[in-house]
Parts: C-alpha cells; sequence; structure tokens
C-alpha cells in the first residue's frame, strides 16, 4: 500500500510506514470526478477527510475520457467568462426527460439539473477549475428535440500544468485515448476527427513540453490540484477498500487493504461521518457485465481497475442495486491489437465514430447495414436486436468497411490517415466480394449493400437509415468539408478494409448502488444505509434513466460526489 499526502505527514507522494487505524470525519473511495469533488467540497465544510483508491494512480475513468461536462444553464457565457446568469433558459428537464424513456427518477433528475450550475460554479470559482466553453457543440438530439440547444452546455478545461500539482504530478493518470493536449474546442474548430491534418500540431507540442494536459487528463489534474494541493486532503493509492465496518444499520468506516497477511494488514479506518463510494462501474468484471448489460462479449476502454467494487462492498450491508435498461447508454465498438496492453490488461481502441465519416459503412454478419453509422445512439439498441430464430443478436458481431478514399484522409481507430493496420485486427481486398469471403461474410450480400449504399450517397441523402441527419455526427463523426452530406460518402475505390468490432465500455454501466436524493445508498428495505454514499458511475443511473448524453456522466460525478460531501456535513 502506498499512502501519499499531508495526511501520511509527507507533503507529498511517499512511502510512509502504514498505520494500523485511521479516524476522519469523511472516507472517500475512487479519485475520479466524484470522489474528488465530494473532497473539495467536504474539505471546505471543515470536514477530515481520506481518499482512498485501488489503483497506483488517481483520476479514475474522469481521466481517460475527453472531460466534457454537460451543464445546462452554467455559468459561462460563449466567451469563457463567468456570469451570474445561464446560457440558456431552454427546459433541460424535458430533455432530461426524453433522455431518460420513462425509466428516470423526476426527483433526482431535478435534483441533478438544479444542483449543477451552483456545483459546477463553485467548483470554478473557489476551487479554481478553469472552465471553457465548447463552442459549436450541440446536444444530441437538437433541434428535434424539446429543450435542446445548439451551443453552450458543454464544458471543459483550459491546459494544465503538471508543475502545479507538485511531487504529485506522476501520481495522476493520463489517458491512451487521446494523448494530444488540445481541448475538445480546439480539434472541433479545426475541423474534429475528419481533418487531423489541420490540427496545430506545434501546439501540441509545445504544451507537452510544458507538462500540459487538457480533456479528461486536464480536468483530474485540476480537481486534484484543488483537493490535494490546496486543500491537502489526503490520499492513499494502492489502497483498495475491502469490506465496511458498522454499528447496527449505521456505517462507521471501512478496511482498507487486503485484510490479512502480515505484508498487507488490513488498516481500520473509522469514519465518523460517513463513506462515499465513487469507485466507478464494474467494466472489467465479466461477471456483472454479463448480468447487467446482457452481452457475452464486453470489453473496456477503462483502467482495469474498475471492477464493480461497490456491488460487492456495499451488498454486503444490505444495499439495494438498481439497473436501467442497458441498450441506449454510452457503449462503443473498438479493436485489440494483440499486444498492446496499459496497466497490465489489454488496451482497447475504440473505432466507432470513424464509421460515421465518408466512406465507411457498419454492416453484420449477413452482410446487411443495420443503423445510422454516424449516431451511436442509433447504433446502440439495433446493435442488440434479438433473433429469437437463431438464439443469438442479429447485429452481433459487426464489421466496419473502408475504402481507400477513408484510409488516406481520416485516421482510423487510432492509426493516422494512410498508416498501415494490423494483420491481425484488419483485412484488405481489392474487391468487396474478396473482402467479404476474408471476414465470413456472404459476398453477394455485402455487394449489393455497398451497391446500395453508394447511390445513396450520391445523393448525399440516406432513406435508409437517416445517416447524417443529426447535427452534433456532423461536429463529432463527420466531415464538413464533405458535400452535401458530411456523414455520407461512397466506397469504390479499392483497396478495400474491413475490421471486426467488439463492444467497449466507457464505464457507463446500467446498474448501479440505488440512492436517494442527498446521495445516500438505500437499503434492500427501501430506507437509506445511515453513513453511506454513492456517486458518479458507482450510483445508479436513476436520475438520467435509460438514455445518455454526452458530458453527463462527469456532471453526475461532480454534482452527486458534492451532495453527498454536504448532506455528510450536517
Amino acid at each position: 500500500m502506498t499512502t501519499h499526502g499531508p495526511g501520511a505527514g509527507l507533503g507529498g507522494p511517499g512511502r510512509p510506514s502504514v498505520p494500523t487505524t485511521r479516524s476522519v470525519d469523511l472516507l472517500i473511495a475512487g479519485s475520479g470526478a466524484g470522489g474528488l469533488s465530494a473532497a473539495i467540497v467536504a474539505a471546505d465544510l471543515g470536514l477530515e477527510v481520506l481518499v482512498v483508491d485501488k489503483a497506483a494512480l488517481l483520476g479514475g475513468v474522469t481521466a481517460y475520457s475527453y472531460g466534457q461536462v454537460w451543464v445546462p444553464d452554467n455559468h459561462m457565457d460563449a466567451n469563457s467568462h463567468a456570469t451570474d446568469a445561464g446560457v440558456d433558459t431552454a427546459d433541460a428537464f424535458a430533455y432530461l426527460e426524453f433522455l431518460g424513456g420513462g425509466f428516470g427518477d423526476p426527483a433526482l433528475g431535478r435534483m441533478l439539473l438544479d444542483t449543477a450550475p451552483e456545483v459546477v460554479r463553485y467548483l470554478g470559482l473557489q476551487a479554481g477549475v478553469p472552465w471553457r466553453v465548447i463552442e459549436g457543440l450541440p446536444d444530441y438530439h437538437w433541434p428535434t428535440v424539446p429543450g435542446t440547444v445548439g451551443t453552450g452546455r458543454y464544458l471543459e478545461v483550459d491546459p494544465i500544468a503538471d508543475s502545479t500539482l507538485g511531487s504529485w504530478a506522476p501520481f495522476v493518470r493520463t489517458s491512451p485515448h487521446a494523448p494530444l493536449p488540445l481541448t475538445n474546442g480546439e480539434m472541433l474548430e479545426w475541423g474534429g476527427l475528419a481533418a487531423t491534418h489541420n490540427w496545430d500540431m506545434g501546439l501540441a507540442v509545445e504544451r507537452m513540453a510544458r507538462g500540459e494536459h487538457t480533456l479528461g487528463p486536464g480536468l483530474v489534474r485540476a480537481l486534484a490540484r484543488a483537493a490535494l494541493i490546496e486543500r491537502r486532503v489526503d490520499v492513499w493509492l494502492d489502497a483498495p477498500l475491502t469490506s465496511l465496518t458498522t454499528d447496527g444499520p449505521r456505517v462507521t468506516g471501512a478496511i482498507i487493504g487486503s485484510g490479512g497477511g502480515q505484508d498487507r494488514p488490513g488498516i481500520r479506518v473509522e469514519a465518523r461521518r460517513g463513506v462515499l463510494l465513487a469507485t466507478g462501474g464494474y467494466d472489467w468484471n465479466t461477471e456483472l457485465t454479463r448480468w447487467f448489460e446482457h452481452l457475452t462479449e464486453w470489453h473496456s476502454l477503462c483502467p482495469p481497475s474498475i471492477t464493480g467494487d461497490h456491488i460487492a462492498i456495499a451488498g454486503a450491508v444490505g444495499a439495494a442495486v438498481a439497473a436501467v435498461p442497458p441498450m441506449n447508454l454510452s457503449a462503443l465498438y473498438g479493436i485489440h491489437v494483440p499486444g498492446e496492453e496499459n496497466e497490465g490488461a489489454p488496451l482497447w481502441r475504440s473505432a466507432g465514430f470513424e464509421a460515421g465519416l465518408p466512406h465507411a459503412l457498419l454492416v453484420n454478419d449477413q452482410g446487411q447495414r443495420f443503423a445510422d453509422e454516424s449516431f451511436y445512439k442509433d447504433l446502440l439498441p439495433r446493435a442488440r436486436a434479438w433473433d429469437g430464430t437463431r438464439q443469438r443478436y442479429t447485429n452481433l458481431p459487426m464489421f466496419l468497411i473502408v475504402d481507400d478514399q477513408h484510409r488516406s484522409r481520416y485516421p482510423l481507430a487510432g492509426f493516422p490517415p494512410g498508416a498501415a493496420l494490423p494483420e491481425s485486427v484488419a483485412v484488405s481486398s481489392s474487391t468487396i466480394d474478396g473482402l467479404a469471403l476474408a471476414l465470413g461474410i456472404d459476398p453477394d450480400a455485402l455487394c449489393a449493400t455497398v451497391a446500395r449504399f453508394n447511390g445513396l450517397a450520391a445523393t448525399g441523402i440516406d432513406d435508409d437509415f437517416g445517416r447524417g441527419r443529426v447535427p452534433w455526427a456532423h461536429a463529432m463523426a463527420g466531415d464538413l468539408g464533405h458535400s452535401p452530406n458530411p456523414n455520407l460518402g461512397s466506397i469504390e475505390q479499392p483497396p478495400f478494409v474491413g475490421l471486426r468490432l467488439a463492444p467497449v465500455s466507457g464505464g457507463i454501466n446500467a446498474a448501479g448502488l440505488r440512492t436517494d436524493a442527498s446521495a445516500r445508498v438505500v437499503h434492500v428495505s427501501g430506507q437509506p444505509i445511515p453513513g453511506l454514499y454513492a456517486a458518479g458511475n458507482a450510483a445508479a443511473h436513476l436520475d438520467i434513466g435509460a438514455g445518455y448524453q454526452s458530458g453527463i456522466a462527469i456532471l453526475r460525478g461532480l454534482v452527486w460526489g458534492a451532495i453527498g460531501a454536504r448532506h455528510a456535513a450536517i
């Protein structure tokens, strides 16, 4: 176990002798957005706080993300200046109800949206989180759904330097999925994923030389600076929370460490005001993903420490688990290049958004299209269509098909335009039927599908699935220089390339701990468990229901972490 911070008498990272007991006001498990937000707010309310994380690095899933935070009525204007008014007056709750599809708890949804502007403003003005608006990025379902807006709700952070973290800097995660220190806004301004050749790589190099970070790694560093450096919150890494301690129905603390053996003895931590679980979801727990995500193949873009600890830990004291339908949350599709690892586990690369760029399409193993490839919110539920005759998913596995127009212009699964793809994950052919045979797809069916697709591309209108109809897809998965449809282009120039894609998750899971409007974990009897809280992906998505909107996962962590800390301080 590695303990860090002023509570260990170090003022920075180190390896002191491990105590056998510890007493604090609030014990927080997890160091992503939810855990660090709770730590900041609790410290400002005068609580003594200890953060523990089973991993060797800080940041959790947040550090692997693009750091988008979706905040209706936030306090930033179009120039990223703090104001008193929100950026819009649209009824965001109507949009949240639409996303929930009838599975959201209105009281929790209201609490999330009502508290979000205040918490984000507080973190900006009191904790120094340098928010900026991501200009030009619309809500997923704008403009067709009431309560949506075309810009202004997404926030991210300005670049953050490692130097602001002192000796903590080596202990904060970076992301294998977003290695360039460029902001979301900058990448969109320069043309997005379709125009990486326009990105200012000189600026990226300068920032790397200065040790600066953006996106999720930048957000985690801003929160860590506020918690660890400015508030001197104590943190232990390599410190799994293995069980809770109780006095009757009340949670009074936890055991940290293995709980056995002389090399890693368990440490009993008393938590006078409570324990807050912000440990993330369960992406790397194959048993839980089968039970709750209902897929036999499931992989993750998250750190391998995300194994569903909260389910077992809280379940042991009677916590209720709740789930929303898994069909339309935030899973993507990607590939694993054999031999690539990250933190000792297989590294999975996302290849989902590239399917929405021109000159690409997705097919099932019957060689048929089945969804709007440019809008993954349409892709996810259609990918789960069930064939009751064959007793299997109709559209899994799926295959990404691109031609040379795509490969010469656009990145694919993290490989730059024109770069050779590993033979272990991609097959190539000079003909469509040859590609089909190599992928195990019926060649006549795939040739017919591509011919139909090319006819649609010539008109710029996808009469089959409406590809390119969503403005969000133009920004995130389109080529704005491609006319007449930024998301639709023919597949006709050899060589043709095909990749078998597998489901990959960003940690936003269908099931979690049931919580109330104070972020308290609810017992199976229906009553809150005194002294036990949950935030972020550890808490069931009852506030947002069965849908998802980019940036709402980090928002949930920030908001419910703050709410839990405030309740614990009462």
